[in-house]
């Protein structure tokens, strides 16, 4: 595979954006990344997933969230609600055609699914991995977060953060992530955790207007992110054409795990069964 390179992708908010170009494109998606990490991991792990998107005809957009990648910003610190504003913006960006796929990952889950609650015109089908989703919340939740966040908004969550471990089996790549000094791998902040409700609780209460062609991928060993919240998901949206994989035994980051090339095949032959066919 040929070393793959990106050129900028700009939208109308102050992030980081990429787009990988596919000779011949029949189709265009928007990769969003979960919390801590950024955009060129998706190069050169999860399974090099860019360059065979882009090697399959897609063209990839892809922006850094605010405080991660080459998005300016204290690192870790992100304001949810505020990423599906900017999820959007750069959906407006793409152009009209080839059509468009989303997929995101982790908190870039949640903030796919949010842009889809909020808007669901022109996208063909999303793939959602490993999602950030909450259950809904409680009022002492929302009240406790608001007070939190009001105070400290920088401040750690009192609440443990699985380590790298928890990521991946694959021993080698956790070498490769413990020396990456891009990622973030403290506590998720107050500001964090107050906007991932608000945004969830928005998916909810909006997830039967959801009739996006969809693809929910999550570990059961999953200890970063809840598996559950994406069966619940899946069940909730109101598309008639949604696909729940839960693998047994997968970690966090399913196309860096032990089981990524199981992953990749389900995922590809999903995508190509609704994707154009190359002319």
């Amino acid at each position: 595979m040929v070393e793959i390179k990106s050129v900028p992708f700009i939208i109308d908010a102050p992030v980081a954006g990429y787009l990988f170009k596919a000779k011949k494109p029949k189709a265009q998606i928007l990769l969003q990344h979960g919390y801590g990490e950024y955009t060129k991991r998706y190069v050169t792990q999860y399974s090099k997933l860019i360059p065979k998107l882009v090697e399959r005809g897609f063209d990839v957009y892809a922006i850094d969230l605010e405080g991660h990648g080459n998005t300016a910003g204290e690192r870790g610190l992100i304001d949810v609600q505020q990423a599906v504003e900017h999820h959007l913006l750069a959906r407006a960006a793409m152009p009209s055609t080839p059509p468009t796929f989303l997929f995101g990952h982790s908190l870039g889950g949640l903030v796919t699914a949010g842009s889809i609650t909020r808007d669901q015109s022109n996208v063909a089908a999303a793939i959602i991995s490993s999602s950030a989703m909450q259950t809904p919340s409680k009022l002492w939740e929302r009240s406790l977060a608001k007070v939190m966040t009001a105070i400290a908004p920088s401040g750690p969550l009192p609440l443990p953060r699985p380590g790298i471990e928890a990521l991946t089996r694959d021993a080698q790549l956790l070498k490769v992530i413990e020396a990456d000094s891009e990622m973030f791998k403290g506590k998720a902040k107050n500001k964090v955790a107050k906007t991932t409700l608000a945004v969830s609780d928005g998916v909810w209460a909006n997830a039967s207007n959801w009739l996006v062609p969809t693809l929910f991928i999550h570990g059961d060993q999953d200890t970063s992110t809840n598996f559950e919240n994406s069966v619940s998901l899946h069940k909730a949206i109101g598309s008639k054409d949604k696909t729940l994989k839960v693998y047994e035994g997968g970690f966090h980051e399913l196309l860096n795990d032990t089981i990524a090339a199981r992953v990749e095949k389900d995922l590809f032959a999903w995508l190509d069964a609704r994707t154009p066919k190359s002319k």
